[in-house]
């Protein structure tokens, strides 16, 4: 079968995936007007197959062996390890990775890195206090939150002239502000994310 970018001049593909993912701990920091500061070591979970499921959708153009990419990711995070005074603090409308990649076709493996925005959608009480849901991007409760950036190899198996199965391996990293009552958290998340989908190429 042939590959996608090797001497076949301008060529575009459209993917869609699942897949699950392994979230590091990192460091938490809520601040709020009215309390003392929570600082601790945040471990997460995402639940991928759980809706909001995880789910990524990406097109491709390609240039011979070289070409760009626009990736949206709905990734998801929810705090494993609660302190007292935090009941609930997920972001799971998601943690959206929106990026844009630089593509390099190396022996048959899709190599790519780029950087990006995360579009976040937080749900907390804190306190006993949740915040509202129906503020940020047009009233639904989205921010845009803070940059990314990642890396990846991927792998194509076409099933016939324009079809194909991906296999990817992707590592993120993301610095996010995001809005609690009467205040504010910021984190990082690093992750490593391991996704399956198909694709279809357009001549």
């Amino acid at each position: 079968m042939p590959v996608a970018g090797l001497g076949q001049g301008r060529t575009w593909e459209v993917a869609v995936a699942g897949g699950a993912v392994h979230n590091f701990r990192t460091p938490l920091h809520i601040r709020q007007s009215d309390a003392a500061d929570i600082e601790i070591d945040a471990t997460y979970h995402t639940e991928p197959f759980n809706p909001p499921v995880y789910y990524d959708i990406r097109v491709s153009t390609w240039q011979n062996d070289k070409g760009w990419e626009l990736k949206f990711t709905h990734h998801k995070l929810i705090l494993d390890n609660l302190p007292p005074e935090v009941q609930r603090f997920s972001i799971t409308d998601g943690y959206n990775l929106l990026t844009l990649n630089r593509l390099w076709l190396v022996h048959g493996l899709t190599l790519s890195a780029g950087a990006g925005l995360v579009i976040t959608h937080p749900e907390s009480t804190i306190h006993g206090v949740p915040y509202p849901e129906n503020r940020g991007i047009f009233n639904k409760g989205y921010y845009i939150s803070g940059p990314m950036a990642e890396a990846a190899v991927a792998k194509r198996y076409y099933l016939a002239d324009r079809w194909f199965i991906l296999g990817e391996g992707r590592v993120s990293a993301s610095y996010v502000e995001v809005p609690v009552a009467n205040g504010e958290a910021r984190l990082s998340n690093i992750a490593l994310h391991g996704l399956l989908g198909m694709g279809f190429k357009i001549r």
